[in-house]
């Protein structure tokens, strides 16, 4: 069984995931050592949330196996949860060319698969969870990809693909992460699983803790949509609300954790191993796609994390060689709330956004107080695959909420639908190409939104007669 680490995104030191050492690059590095140690939780493994040394954002390594035989398949023969062939020691699909050292052809990608396993989790490989018995699912991942042919037919563009993430089982693509970070919590032994959401992320969090028998506790803004919080409701979530906004939500939250031992699985970088879980589009995407790589990925993002962690899913398929490019990513954001956009338009670094204007696409309306460096990561992983961060106002993006409703009967939620409004926006980058193959991440449902529909005219009539059924 492979061997998980920590790693920081800054100063690249590594940390293990269970005996938690500071680096000895000086003395005063030992006061940081219990930064995210709670002080309440004796009996569970302690959770790492940024680097004790410099403070940056942690990600999840996983170090060779010596002993690949371990996890070996009886009825397939072939290695269950890792990548590595048994004789060589090699990651399998880079099997070298003794005489040019160059890679051969890699293999197929299957043999990464645990055919077992349902949904996201056949992705157990790249998973950061070692026994197949903690894991904890609903039946996440496995999202359709549907071709959006109409939308943009007028400007020529007709490779455009919706990826489906609202089909998860609490209706948004929070239900990755949370499968992930519950079952990471479950084998650390936690009881307790705490979140600060806007809505979804707290829904799926409230779900998944039902699952396992866990207490979930939920911080949202006091004005989260009401679809989000009857979901809530019927979990049995601890539901506190928070006058103030999703950045006021996150900062109790964290100190709560660090004081009362709770998992924080508040879907930022904060919790290294849920963003792990984001990978796994990128290797449905590689499967639906039939190996092919979508030129842009467009992403709604608050903090970033889907964004990152889709890529790291398309760069663990480069390593392996089965692509020889990664997607162009492409952030979008709500004009009313896009400290990320900002930054990445002016050049310049990341600035809260203490105040913001109220939002439709409220999913993705993160202010960053306290946590400028999330964005900061964000734009790095959008500069380094040469992608792009949009924009949209609320006209625009109640008009493409609207659209990709009656044109591509999908009825998304607002900060989703913005994933298929930026494409429009996407024109006037230099590097589009009509033709190029598009992915748009719609990453929940519109049923969140009760309400916004009665914004639209309704010329439904009262009728007796069939004949008035008449076109």
């Amino acid at each position: 069984m492979r061997k998980r680490y920590l790693t920081c995104v800054d100063c690249h030191e590594k940390y293990s995931d269970v005996d938690l050492t500071v680096p000895s690059h000086d003395a005063e590095a030992s006061s940081h050592v219990d930064l995210a140690r709670p002080a309440k939780m004796s009996a569970v493994r302690p959770f790492l949330y940024e680097c004790p040394y410099c403070g940056g954002i942690l990600q999840v390594g996983y170090e060779e196996d010596k002993n690949p035989g371990a996890d070996l398949d009886k009825k397939s023969g072939k290695v269950s949860g890792m990548g590595l062939d048994k004789k060589s020691g090699k990651v399998l699909g880079m099997d070298s060319d003794k005489k040019s050292g160059k890679n051969a052809a890699p293999t197929v990608f299957s043999d990464f698969c645990d055919m077992n396993l349902a949904g996201m989790w056949r992705y157990k490989a790249f998973l950061p969870v070692e026994d197949k018995k903690n894991i904890v699912t609903l039946g996440e991942g496995m999202t359709a990809l549907v071709r959006a042919e109409r939308i943009y037919r007028d400007l020529g563009i007709e490779n455009l693909y919706v990826k489906n993430e609202f089909s998860n089982p609490t209706a948004s693509f929070k239900d990755r992460p949370t499968s992930v970070g519950i079952s990471v919590a479950k084998e650390c032994g936690a009881d307790t699983v705490a979140v600060a959401s806007t809505g979804n992320a707290g829904v799926s969090v409230a779900a998944y803790a039902a699952k396992a028998g866990m207490k979930s506790i939920v911080c949202a803004p006091k004005d989260t949509a009401k679809g989000k919080i009857a979901q809530l409701l019927a979990y049995g979530a601890s539901i506190f609300y928070v006058d103030g906004n999703y950045s006021d939500c996150f900062g109790l939250v964290k100190e709560a954790c660090q004081e009362y031992g709770y998992v924080n699985l508040t879907s930022t970088y904060i919790n290294p191993y849920t963003v792990e879980a984001d990978k796994t589009i990128a290797y449905e995407l590689y499967e639906q796609l039939n190996g092919k790589v979508p030129d842009w990925i467009i992403v709604p993002i608050g903090t970033g994390p889907l964004l990152s962690g889709v890529l790291r899913g398309y760069q663990d398929l480069k390593a392996l060689g089965l692509v020889e490019k990664v997607p162009r990513m492409v952030g979008v954001q709500a004009e009313n709330c896009s400290p990320i956009a900002k930054a990445f338009y002016t050049n310049q670094r990341v600035c809260s956004e203490a105040e913001t204007e109220h939002t439709i696409a409220g999913g993705i309306a993160d202010q960053l107080v306290g946590y400028e460096k999330d964005g900061e990561f964000t734009i790095r992983q959008i500069r380094e695959s040469g992608g792009d961060c949009i924009t949209l106002s609320e006209e625009e993006l109640f008009e493409c909420w609207h659209a990709l409703c009656y044109l591509e009967g999908i009825f998304a939620e607002p900060a989703g639908a913005a994933a298929v409004g930026a494409v429009k926006k996407l024109c006037a980058n230099p590097a589009f190409h009509k033709d190029d193959r598009i992915v748009s991440l719609v990453t929940a449902h519109g049923l969140k939104y009760p309400d916004l529909p009665n914004r639209l005219e309704n010329k439904a009539v009262v009728i007796t007669k069939a004949k008035e059924l008449r076109k």
